[in-house]
Order: structure tokens, then C-alpha cells, then sequence
């Protein structure tokens, strides 16, 4: 893939970080390899990189395994 299926511009690999709710947990991952647009900044998985997402967040969960726990503040909408 080296399109935008939005927009249609270029897209670049870059580590980013990101948070997925897995039922009612949060996890956050960090340096996850992803293809970002240069235009409408819409972000992209290979799919190797999903199955580990979900890996990883599975055994955080299961396992407890983690770097660290943060705090964030939950605001009601």
C-alpha cells in the first residue's frame, strides 16, 4: 500500500502511539509501526502489525504485562 484509500496522497511510515479499548480496558501501546497519510493523516496497519496490536494487548491484559500504568482524566459527554 503505498496510497491513501481517503484521499489517495502518499503515505509514510512512522512509529506512533495508540490506545485500544479491549471490552472495558484501555491499553495503550506505544511505537507501533504504522502508514500515515501526508494529507488527511488517516493511519494504517499492515496486517502482521494488527495481529500483534492484538496480541500484545492480550497479554497486558491476561497477564498483566506492562511498562507502566498511567492515569487520565474520563470526562462525561
Amino acid at each position: 500500500m503505498n496510497k491513501c484509500y481517503l484521499c489517495g496522497s502518499k503515505l509514510k511510515k512512522e512509529n506512533i502511539n495508540i490506545a485500544r479499548y479491549w471490552g472495558k480496558q484501555l491499553v495503550a501501546l506505544n511505537e507501533v509501526p504504522a502508514l500515515i497519510c501526508t494529507q488527511c493523516g488517516e493511519k494504517y496497519f499492515e496486517a502482521k502489525v494488527s495481529a500483534k496490536i492484538d496480541e500484545r494487548i492480550k497479554d497486558a491484559i491476561n497477564k498483566k504485562i506492562s511498562i507502566r500504568e498511567i492515569q487520565i482524566p474520563l470526562v462525561q459527554f
